[in-house]
């Protein structure tokens, strides 16, 4: 049995080339990052109610795996201890983590990451289509960098620098281009004028098609003025997007590129075949929304593949009227009605909720609408989300209002029935429409980011 352990040890530290991890300190500091923001997301997940069974109608699924809810296996409280539990077992993983660091047993170390890693990718990709932001990508490719290719501190630099390239891609549309984004917004760009919406936009643009890759270069003041650059950057967005992103991008950026820092040439060889495999899936896991045909900002489709952070200032309005063919239903929603007057706090309010009676038939309608430029207002997850309209109902209307960096509403859904809809995860939605079929509806007013 010892030397069985002991084979089975061998291949797997052969494997995952364990040794390179055991010898480098970059590395070593770069798993501590790593942990620790599987600590901040398994922390943010401990009270969530997204992946509970208690909740299971409220999940939206990825168009690809539309049976997730069957894999759930816990609930919240207040219905069960069962998700404390889980993740409780997950905290003392990660202390045992640290422990296994501090002793440097890096090959026990490694196969309790992967363990993380396993469950956070299966939830992210598989159990919710809202549960991951760009942030989660980020932290996913570097650890999956870090676990499974040799030559892992030249992939994951190579890896960082390419996920700025490819979040570039997303801006190549007048939102950046022109500045359209922010010049929507109510407050405008934070600490600076107007006038310099337009200057900067296109200099985050032009920094991450080309500046990014000074981060790989062997002369230093070149290097870290690219460093101080990013470093700059990702401060700045903070004031936008929170504390998730630029943790992770900070504490990565100065453990990869900062002083401990040294310029690698490319690896040309047999083992380094992985690591170019994974450079590869990503700007395959980048192509489908610019596969799928039509304006991505504004159907949505294909937009949760790749790298979506901060693409568009995205408003929205749906509308769901359910047509019952008995008597009185037992008209209830998940969503209460906000009081009229007051902001919308949330990602998507309800602004108006009504039950009337028209020639015989029970007729019910719900408002909701979205306000904030951070919420992507794709079609598909409202109506994922409120599916279960349906249930009792003899059809639900569904339309969508979807206007993108300040422009006009256009109703992009307007169907009779969405009961009978059906959803393709890599191609166009007939029933999801473009100008000019789409007509244009109103314009919206200037909104926030969050």
């Amino acid at each position: 049995m010892d030397m069985q352990f002991a084979r089975l040890r061998s291949v797997y530290r052969w494997l995952f080339s364990i040794e390179e991890i055991e010898s480098n300190t970059t590395l070593q500091w770069l798993f501590g990052v790593l942990l620790l923001f599987f600590f901040v997301t398994f922390y943010q997940w401990s009270s969530s109610t997204v992946l509970s069974l208690a909740h299971a109608t409220r999940n939206v699924c990825w168009p690809h795996f539309p049976s997730c809810d069957a894999l759930l296996f816990f609930s919240s409280s207040p219905y069960s201890y069962s998700q404390n539990i889980f993740y409780t077992l997950l905290f003392a993983a990660m202390i045992a983590l640290v422990y296994c660091a501090w002793r440097r047993w890096w090959t026990a170390a490694h196969a309790m990451l992967l363990a993380l890693f396993l469950w956070k990718f299966v939830a992210v990709f598989f159990l919710s289509y809202g549960i991951g932001g760009v942030y989660d990508y980020y932290h996913l490719i570097i650890t999956a960098v870090f676990l499974f290719v040799p030559h892992k501190e030249y992939f994951a630099k190579l890896a960082f620098v390419l996920l700025y390239f490819l979040s570039a891609t997303v801006k190549f549309y007048p939102s950046w281009i022109l500045g359209t984004y922010f010049s929507s917004l109510a407050l405008g760009l934070p600490l600076f004028p107007d006038a310099l919406v337009l200057p900067i936009s296109m200099s985050v643009i032009v920094s991450q098609v080309f500046g990014a890759w000074f981060l790989l270069s062997r002369r230093p003041l070149y290097q870290r003025m690219a460093l101080i650059y990013f470093g700059t950057f990702h401060l700045y967005s903070t004031i936008f997007v929170g504390f998730n992103y630029p943790s992770f991008a900070e504490s990565t950026l100065l453990v990869l590129f900062g002083p401990l820092y040294r310029y690698q040439a490319p690896p040309i060889s047999r083992r380094a075949i992985a690591g170019w495999l994974m450079m590869a899936l990503l700007f395959a896991f980048q192509a489908p929304a610019y596969l799928i045909p039509g304006d991505e900002k504004l159907t949505m489709e294909g937009y949760r593949f790749g790298m979506w952070m901060f693409d568009s200032n995205h408003q929205c309005v749906a509308e769901f009227t359910m047509y019952y063919r008995e008597a009185r239903p037992d008209f209830r929603t998940s969503e209460m009605r906000d009081r009229p007057g007051t902001p919308c706090e949330g990602s998507r309010c309800v602004t108006a909720r009504s039950l009337r009676e028209i020639e015989g038939q029970w007729v019910g309608t719900i408002r909701i609408e979205s306000p904030k430029a951070e919420v992507r207002c794709s079609p598909y997850t409202y109506w994922q989300r409120y599916r279960y309209l349906c249930e009792g109902a003899e059809r639900v209307a569904f339309t969508f209002d979807h206007s993108v960096n300040g422009g006009a509403f256009f109703r992009i859904v307007e169907v009779p029935d969405m009961c009978a809809l059906t959803y393709s995860a890599f191609g166009r939605n007939q029933w999801i429409k473009e100008p000019p079929e789409a007509r244009a509806i109103g314009f919206p007013v200037e909104n926030i980011y969050y």
